[in-house]
């Protein structure tokens, strides 16, 4: 069963998706992948003000990290880079409130 949070960000005023992958879930573009490893993962979708996916090739998807990864850094959270931006486009943050809110979501389920 998946398990996803919706949170919005303060900080940068945008909403998201936080949405936890473990073994055995679909992933990737059009769910054609299978995460087999026990570690899991944490992917970040932009959405609209109404809490939907912004609709782009990647149906909002922006990144994805090894929850354990996320963890190591949580001492100091003061947000994270998910996109580095461009010339083409800026870059895209979480802020560290929304981020530990998510993970709190998240990681309190499964427990």
């Amino acid at each position: 069963m998946t398990k996803q949070t919706k949170i919005f960000d303060k900080e940068y005023n945008q909403p998201w998706i936080v949405r936890l992958v473990t073994k055995g879930e679909k992933y990737g573009r059009q769910w054609c992948l299978t995460h087999d490893e026990d570690e899991p993962m944490v992917e970040f979708y932009m959405t609209d003000k109404g809490g939907k996916r912004v609709t782009s090739k990647t149906g909002g998807f922006v990144s994805r990290y090894y929850l354990e990864t996320l963890h190591d850094t949580r001492q100091d959270m003061r947000g994270l880079c998910l996109h580095g931006g461009g010339i083409y486009e800026k870059s895209i943050n979480i802020g560290g409130d929304a981020l530990e809110k998510a993970l709190a979501k998240l990681t309190k389920t499964t427990a």
